[in-house]
Order: structure tokens, then sequence, then C-alpha cells
């Protein structure tokens, strides 16, 4: 396959995955995945889009793929990490947190995502060092993502403490309310 080729249907991919149409984002990441198996970014689209149409399993299956063809990018570790918090299996979210940290330190996304990990697990000093390094990275996208991550993860989750949810409204207020 062509590079140009293939970019064009990454950008297929990514256009349906915009417009949520997670069928026809599917069907053009298998088919992008059976013509190029190596290319990392591949697995990571398909991991994406399985991870964007809640099927969570199989988007760790992709990334993972991803990950063992290209063990370094920031990207596929933290939607992995993203993905291991859907899956409630927050402890191995945070080492893959932790390593898109290490590989890339100013990582806003990683850093908002180990806040509420932190709080989940209760950790609340954590959590709050954590939100506070994200708010230093980029505010107003770290707020953002605090608030998604609350509305997608844990105030609609009844396997969440009303504690550790009390935690995570208090983070995202203070975070509102930071210069």
């Amino acid at each position: 396959m062509t590079d140009e080729l293939e970019d064009q249907i990454i950008a297929k991919t990514q256009g349906y995955l915009n417009a949520k149409k997670h069928k026809e984002a599917a069907e053009s990441a298998d088919a992008l995945a059976r013509v190029d198996p190596k290319d990392a970014i591949v697995w990571y689209l398909k991991g994406k889009v399985h991870y964007m149409s809640g099927e969570h399993e199989e988007a760790l299956a992709a990334l993972s793929k991803a990950a063992t063809i290209q063990n370094n990018s920031p990207d596929v570790w933290l939607l992995m990490g993203y993905t291991l918090v859907a899956l409630r299996r927050y402890d191995e979210s945070v080492q893959y947190l932790e390593y898109v940290k290490n590989l890339k330190p100013d990582s806003m996304e990683a850093s908002a995502a180990l806040g509420i990990v932190h709080a989940i697990l209760g950790e609340a000093d954590a959590a709050h060092a954590r939100v506070a390094d994200a708010l230093s990275l980029n505010k107003a996208g770290a707020v953002v993502m605090l608030e998604n991550f609350n509305k997608q993860f844990i105030a609609s989750s009844p396997a969440v403490e009303a504690g550790t949810k009390e935690l995570v409204e208090n983070l995202i207020e203070k975070a509102r309310l930071t210069k």
C-alpha cells in the first residue's frame, strides 16, 4: 500500500470517528489492518475505534499490538491507560499513564487522567498533585478532561463510592477556580 493511500484511509477512518459513525470506522480500520498489519498507527487507530465504540477489551488488544510494533508512542500508551480506566483496572492504568509521563513529561492528558485514577483509588494527595500538574500544563484542557472523565467514569458509576465522587467534584471545582 502506498503511504498516500494509507494516509487517505487513516483520514477517512478518523472522519468516521469524528462523525460518530463507529460501524464505518470499524470497517475502515479493519481493512487497513488487513492491508498493513505491521504499522503501529493502524493498530492504534483500530484501538481508538474500539475504545470509542465502548469495546474496551478489543481496544486493549489492538493497542497492545501497536505497542509491540512501536513501544515508545505516548499516544498508544495514553489510550491504553484510558482503556484500563474504562475497564476499572486502575492500578494497571497508573503504570501505563506514568509511562506516558516518562515518555512525554508535558502530557496534560496523562496528568489529568492520573489525577482521576488516584482519586478513584482514594489517594487524595496524589490526585491533587496530578491535577495541579495538569492545570499547570494546560488549564482549559485539564478542566475539560476532568469533566469528561467525571461524566464518563465517575458520576454515573454505581461502583464508585460517594466519597470518591465528592473528591472528584472538589478537584474539578478547584480546577475551574484556579487562575
